[in-house]
This record gives C-alpha cells, structure tokens and sequence, in this order.
C-alpha cells in the first residue's frame, strides 16, 4: 500500500484478518515492539496473553521504520520463531522473502503493496488489532481489554475521536467496568504525590516558572488557602472548594498550551489502585513517553504488564529522577538561549543550541517543552548539541519522523528516534550539525 495510513478497520474485519494467522503448536514468539507508546501497550497485551497460553516468547524494540533487508536480518536470527511485529513501518519496495517466519504485522504500515499480507490493522488501531489477534489466538483476560483500551486512548486522546474497532474495544472496557471517563487534574502525581511535588516536578505538561521553582509552589498554595495537613496528600484528597481555590491561582500563571495537561478529560482504571501511578491515562501516558526518552522499554512493558512490585517501584523512582533531570535541563537552556545560531532559508528554520553538561536522555523533552512554550520558533526545527550527542526536534504536526528519519539517513548518519517528534544522532562534529540544519531546512512543512 502506499504510505498514507489506512483508515481505522472494524471490529469484524479485524477478526477476520486475525483468523488467517496460524501459529505452529508450541512455537517460540518474537515480539518486534515499536517504541511508540500505543505499540508498548499493545506488546503488553500480547504478552500477558502468551503467557496465559503458556507459550514462551521474547520482545525485543526496534526504530520503528525498519527497512525490508532489516526484516529479514531479524527472521534469519530468529528462524525457529513465530515473528509480531507491533507498530513496525516497512519502507522501501522491496519483497519480503516468503517462507518461515514471515512476520505479523500488527498496526504496520507498507510502502510496497507486495508486503501486505499478513497484517492486522492500522497504526491508528494497532492497541484494538492486537487485543483481537490475542482473543483469537491465545488467552485474554480483562488485563488485556484494559491494556487495548489505555493503548487506544492513548494515540487518539478522546474515545469521540476513536473510531471502528478502537471505539468497540473502548466501548467493552467501559461496559465491563475496566474503564471510566474523569475529568479534573491530569498533573502526574496528582492521586499520589504531594500537592506541592506535583506542581514542582511537573514536565507533561512544564509549567514555566512553577516546575522547579519550590518558592512559587508554595505562594500558589498559600494564595489558593490550602491547608498545610492537605498539602502533605494528594490533589485528589483535595475537597471540592479547595480544588476550585488551587485552580483559580494555578491557571493565571500558565502557558495556553500548558492547561490542557494541567486540567480536563481523563480516563481511570478502576481496577487499579487510587493511589497507584497507573490509576489515570495521564499518568501512563507521561511515564510512557519518558521510558521513551530514556529508552527503558523493557520496564515499561513489565509494568505494563502488571509487576506492582520491586520493578514498579524502581520505574517511577527512574522517571521522578528523569523530571528532576529534564527541570535541570530547562534551567541550563534558558541560559544557552544566548549562544543560539540559526540555518535556513527562513529565520529560525533550524535553531541551535548548545548544552554543555546535559544528559542526553533529557534532551527530548528539553526540545518538546521548547516547543511547546514558544521559547523557539514552532514552525522551525531545534536542534541540542551536548558533548556526547545532537539531538532534533520539531513541532508534532509538522513534519513526520520517517520524514526526518529519512533525511538523516541520506546524509548517512544513524538516528535513533527518542519520541514521535525528535531523535538522536550519534555525531557532536560541528561539520555534521550544518549539514543536519541544511538539510532540516529544506523539509517542507507538510507531513509525508
């Protein structure tokens, strides 16, 4: 097919697409994860119901645009094993070789009509394609509607934009009591930190001068008259007026584009914990796209999977410190914004700015909350050099990540994708950075 996206599939065409797909008795199963967000929950669904099978299997992440010969690589490494690839873009037109192992594509995309079959949906249904393949072909439990649900509503943010089998599969979710619309604070931490440390190590969204400023945290409780018992819970303990008090002093100090993520629709998981980091979709959302940027998929998925225990706990000790991070990383780009440079045609088409001393795993989201505070050019690029690594971002709507993908790799440089909307490439050579800002600039400004 071509490289526009299929439109979302139904429930029953979906099934049908699934019934096709045969695995041998026994047979070992090579999960190829995409780092995206819906496609870690997808794989996590896929898994739990494998297990429940008692069959053995194995995931592994890759960029999510492989190429055909990089296919075949992972077949001829692995060919005693059923492959799934979740999430996986196939580029180029070249035939995928028939025979063991051809892989399953759940939520793939084809740039060759010769590499179709067989697959399973779109990306826009990969969470619903692959709740169905694993209802028809191993073991599912409520656990894997609820993974397929949060994995739908994460890529299509609303169950209003949610359409064919994402609708239904969200439909069952809320029918069996697995899923619940909410509205009110999506502030990561807001059912378990500290009112205080919610506002302070906010980063989805940043809050611009309350992240990581302590004193302005505290001025917005004592104007909003919230106890001191109360602010040693959570946002949710908070009553109804004291809620409505912290709301009225915390959105005159936002950003437009941050209130969204501050406040507004959100989903719950009653089957849950209140108390747990997995209770809301905003707070899956936010720990998935930092596992993300620190590329500690393994643990996102074992999470995912269901282990509360010792991995859960090291998993949000690993993001809070990646916020702490990323603050850190926001306060050493306010000061570098004076040593910036600009390449293009147009002003600011591609910004770069340097940031000596900052760990490359915050470098994503210092370039996403960049962008989205307007503290650079939103129609443009923004690169971040560091000792170690560059790193390129863009407005989401902008351009896509094969696009870019695509530039670097004529330029024969490896990049590795950090979220939607940025990558890393393994280059500090100031030769290489012009390079990559020529041919930033002359992307166009429609996505591909």
């Amino acid at each position: 097919m071509s490289k526009k996206a299929r439109s979302s599939s139904s429930f029953k065409s979906l099934e049908k697409q699934s019934e096709q797909v045969t695995f041998r008795k026994n047979e070992h199963i090579l999960i190829v994860s995409s780092p995206y967000p819906r496609a870690t929950l997808s794989t996590a669904l896929l898994s739990t119901a494998i297990l429940r099978s008692n069959r053995s299997f194995h995931i592994t992440f890759a960029h999510p645009h492989l190429n055909v010969k990089e296919i075949n690589n992972i077949r001829k490494t692995h060919p005693n094993s059923a492959v799934i690839a979740v999430g996986i873009e196939v580029v180029g037109t070249e035939r995928l070789k028939k025979g063991t192992s051809y892989p399953v594509f759940i939520g793939g995309m084809f740039h060759s009509k010769h590499n179709e079959s067989p697959s399973i949906g779109a990306a826009s249904d990969v969470a619903a394609a692959a709740y169905i393949l694993a209802k028809e072909k191993f073991k599912v439990n409520d656990k894997a509607l609820q993974l397929a649900a949060a994995g739908t509503l994460i890529h299509n943010t609303s169950n209003m934009t949610a359409k064919g089998a994402s609708r239904r599969v969200i439909a069952l979710a809320e029918k069996g009591g697995l899923l619940k619309e909410r509205k009110g604070f999506k502030l990561f931490g807001s059912n378990f930190l500290p009112v205080i440390s919610a506002l302070l190590y906010s980063t989805f969204p940043y809050l611009k001068g309350i992240s990581g400023v302590q004193e302005r945290c505290e001025h917005i409780l004592e104007e909003a008259n919230i106890p001191i018992s109360k602010r040693r819970g959570p946002i949710t303990s908070l009553d109804t007026k004291e809620a409505q008090r912290l709301t009225s002093q915390l959105i005159p100090n936002l950003d437009s584009t941050a209130i969204p993520g501050v406040l507004g629709q959100d989903f719950a998981f009653p089957t849950e914990s209140e108390e747990s980091p997995l209770h809301f979709l905003s707070g899956i959302k936010a720990l998935s796209q930092s596992a993300w940027s620190r590329w500690d998929l393994g643990a996102s998925v074992a999470v995912w999977m269901g282990d509360r225990a010792r991995t859960l706990r090291s998993f949000i000790d690993s993001h809070m410190a990646h916020t702490r991070d990323v603050i850190g990383g926001m306060q050493n780009l306010a000061s570098s914004l004076g040593n910036t440079t600009s390449e293009g045609s147009d002003l600011d088409r591609v910004m770069t700015i340097p940031l000596v001393g900052t760990h490359e795993s915050v470098l994503p989201d210092v370039a996403r909350i960049a962008l989205q505070s307007y503290l650079v050019n939103r129609d443009g690029f923004v690169m971040l050099t560091t000792e170690a690594c560059t790193e390129v971002a863009w407005e989401s709507k902008k351009v896509s990540l094969y696009q870019v993908t695509k530039a670097m790799g004529s330029l024969g440089l490896v990049s590795v994708p950090t979220s939607a909307s940025s990558l890393k490439l393994e280059t500090t050579s100031s030769s290489d950075q012009r390079t990559i800002a020529d041919a930033l600039s002359s992307l166009g400004g429609s996505r591909a």
